[in-house]
């Protein structure tokens, strides 16, 4: 339940979410988020700049994962994107992100930022990494 409600970032980079981003939804391995595609997400073009969706995928990829376990957030060691359409400034999107696989030193997410018609606008993969903690 700590994951619901308006995004609480650490104030470092994800800090560009404050304001726009929610959790809406936390169930085992899944999370999904609304976001509103404010100004400082957009890009020249007034669409969400391609950055942001990355940051979406991290963030909610990572949410996802600490469904799971809330104490092993991870390192990322692989994401990458697929941009299908653009979201337009002002709109609100749905970010859905699942845990595909979670192991002892590994977990694989997928992440999709849909429209309000529910059509993809972006997909995502982040695998993390838990390393193990030196005594």
């Amino acid at each position: 339940d700590a994951l619901l409600g308006p995004f609480c970032s650490a104030g470092k980079f994800d800090a560009v979410l404050r304001g726009s981003m929610e959790c809406t939804s936390v169930a085992d391995g899944e999370v999904v988020c609304s976001v509103t595609v404010t100004p400082t997400l957009q890009n020249n073009w007034d669409t969400m700049h391609g950055g942001a969706s990355a940051t979406l995928v991290d963030v909610v990829g990572t949410m996802a994962l600490l469904t799971k376990d809330p104490q092993r957030a991870g390192v990322s060691v692989e994401m990458s994107q697929t941009f299908l359409a653009p979201a337009k400034g002002g709109d609100i999107v749905t970010c859905i992100g699942k845990v595909v696989k979670y192991g002892r030193s590994l977990g694989f997410t997928e992440i999709t930022i849909l429209d309000g018609a529910g059509n993809k606008l972006v997909t995502g993969r982040h695998t993390k990494a838990f390393p193990q903690k030196r005594s």
